[in-house]
């Protein structure tokens, strides 16, 4: 094959890059073009001239097309590629377009990586980055001159009622392409974005505000509900960054992406991306870098000569060396849906194919402005093969009782009375561990004592919640234990309530608040517990204290506070290291209580609230 790519050698230290001149001729005719170079930081008068770029999913490369490319005339491309060619050639005159199957070498590593350093530049010069979408839509469909009449001030009602409607449009929405990885960045750092839908075009102003209005319908909606239900087909569940919003978008600020309306750190980008697609799981990062705020050109090195291993530890040295945090731990640990045989990384590193190692609704740690542990001798530190990081913190307590409740719908049909049993008996557990717990044995009511409102907010993982400030945060509690309170309540009333029907908890969810609405009959509660119960399971402790830990979590797993990581996590000894069980959460600890009052110098040996400080090694 004729190395094309020869003739146009790029110069990784100038942000060079080609650009196809896409050259004119009739729609179905042979698609011919030229490379040339392209450097992105001439500007003025010598400038280059401008180029668009392509948004696209490659599809499969079965059945490649071929084009003449540079005076090849069996270059391949894949189906999808060829169509969408075909479709932006101009009749009359050439277009410069930038497409990465096309302008970078892709048999080429070095060139690979050295390109992708520059994504966030190509996309945000180019005039126009254009939507490749192959389907087919009808400008004269009624539901599509609707859409084109969506701005700024399209209010609700002009959905209508019918979500039927707008069904024609699904095949736009439903799209795969909005789920790829690459294609985030693409148009998060775009100045302009028009959708082309084979020779049919979609503003992007347009589309902006109808996705306003019709996922807001949805998301306002209860859920199994009849507009909710109806509804729900039909919406787009995309999100374009809020800029496109503006009919002169290009003056924007680029704030805000596809992920979210704000900046993110790269730890909250990659957390929040993981159900998105991507044929090479090290794209995972390099497709997202360039929307986190705080990456800066070169923060990372990219190179595809890198094992998935060693980009995803390159992430957690970044946080190390940028923070001094360890917050990356929330989202490492070991997987309950792998088998520990299948695990590639070390316990400390993230693994984001699956980053599901957070307690349910725990909040994106934050990383700016961390404080740095307590004395420079207490500092993280890597292992010179980065294999092991080396950290410090306290050992709070041992798992020594697992509690297993019913998941998803069987906890919907269980009995409040069953439910209520198990907590009685993790209430028991607690005290018989509790070394402090001098309360005799028969206790007649265990839903008084203060152990079930510790439970109560064990279970809905109330301290995860906002909001932060400490007086907001007790009210909040204080809640959650009167909605468990009432659960109590009227669990012992429940027969005269459903007849000879047992009373579940999903008849607790589905009740009203009682008259006045201070508090309602436990559903807040229930529908909480529902949540956190779902992955995961209560414990309790040698010392008697409650927590939640991920289903990968043993008998015997330690709690830690671990110092630089602003929550507790579970850990696992083995031969004199540890791994990274999973974050935890544990009555008493998770707002950073157990620091407070810290003295400003301590060592290893010190201790801090009755609790040692200790040398760690994660694995």
């Amino acid at each position: 094959m004729v190395d094309i790519y020869s003739a146009t050698p790029l110069d990784s230290q100038a942000s060079e890059i080609r650009t196809l001149e896409l050259l004119p001729g009739p729609e179905t005719g042979q698609i011919f073009g030229k490379l040339s170079r392209h450097n992105l930081n001439e500007n003025g008068q010598d400038a280059n001239a401008p180029y668009d770029a392509l948004s696209y999913m490659w599809g499969t490369p079965k059945e490649a097309k071929t084009i003449n490319l540079s005076g090849n005339d069996d270059f391949k491309v894949t189906p999808n590629l060829s169509a969408a060619l075909h479709a932006l050639r101009l009749p009359d005159k050439p277009r410069t377009i930038w497409i990465d199957a096309v302008c970078i070498n892709q048999n080429d590593p070095q060139e690979r990586s050295d390109q992708v350093q520059l994504m966030r530049k190509i996309y945000q010069q180019a005039a126009t980055v254009y939507v490749w979408l192959d389907v087919e839509v009808d400008p004269g469909n009624p539901a599509f001159r609707k859409l084109l009449t969506f701005d700024s001030h399209s209010v609700e009602e002009d959905l209508g009622d019918d979500a039927s409607f707008w069904e024609p449009l699904n095949p736009i929405w439903k799209n795969p392409y909005w789920m790829r990885v690459w294609i985030q960045q693409e148009i998060s750092n775009a100045a302009k974005v028009v959708i082309q839908c084979r020779n049919t075009l979609l503003p992007i102003f347009n589309v902006f505000h109808f996705i306003r209005i019709a996922s807001g319908r949805v998301s306002a909606a209860d859920i199994n509900t009849p507009i909710w239900i109806d509804w729900v087909d039909v919406d787009p569940n995309i999100k374009l960054p809020s800029r496109f919003g503006f009919l002169d978008s290009h003056r924007q600020p680029l704030e805000g992406s596809t992920l979210s309306d704000h900046n993110l750190n790269l730890l909250q980008i990659l957390a929040s991306s993981y159900k998105l697609q991507c044929t090479d799981h090290r794209d995972r990062l390099y497709g997202l870098l360039h929307l986190a705020h705080d990456y800066c050109e070169r923060d990372i090195t990219i190179s595809y000569d890198y094992s998935m291993k060693e980009v995803y530890t390159s992430v957690a040295i970044f946080v190390l060396r940028k923070y001094t945090s360890l917050n990356f731990l929330l989202y490492a640990g070991l997987n309950w849906r792998l088998p520990d045989q299948e695990r590639t990384l070390p316990s400390w590193v993230p693994d984001w194919r699956d980053p599901s190692t957070r307690i349910w609704i725990s909040p994106a740690p934050k990383l700016e402005n961390r404080d740095p542990p307590l004395t420079s001798g207490l500092k993280p530190n890597l292992s010179a093969d980065c294999s092991t990081l080396n950290a410090y913190g306290l050992c709070i307590d041992r798992i020594n009782h697992i509690i297993n409740f019913p998941e998803g719908v069987e906890l919907y049909n269980t009995p409040t009375s069953t439910f209520l049993d198990t907590c009685r008996s993790i209430i028991q557990n607690a005290l018989s561990y509790d070394s402090k717990n001098n309360q005799e044995s028969d206790i007649e009511d265990y839903f008084s004592l203060p152990q079930w409102h510790a439970l109560a907010g064990v279970l809905t993982a109330v301290d995860c919640f906002k909001p932060e400030d400490d007086e907001s945060h007790a009210k909040l509690k204080q809640a959650v234990q009167r909605s468990a309170d009432a659960l109590v309540h009227i669990s012992h009333i429940a027969d005269t309530i459903t007849g000879e029907r047992p009373f579940t908890m999903l008849d607790v969810i589905r009740m009203e608040k009682q008259e006045g609405g201070n508090f309602d009959n436990g559903t807040m509660f229930a529908r909480l517990a529902w949540g956190a119960i779902g992955k995961h399971l209560p414990f309790v402790g040698e010392n008697g204290g409650i927590g939640l830990a991920l289903k990968s979590a043993k008998v015997g797993d330690e709690v830690w506070i671990i110092f630089g990581c602003e929550k507790p996590m579970i850990l696992r000894r083995v031969d004199g290291y540890h791994l990274v069980v999973g974050e935890g959460y544990y009555d008493g600890v998770n707002r950073g209580e157990l620091m407070k009052d810290t003295p400003e110098s301590i060592d290893v040996g010190g201790i801090i609230n009755g609790h040692r400080v200790e040398a760690l090694v994660l694995r």
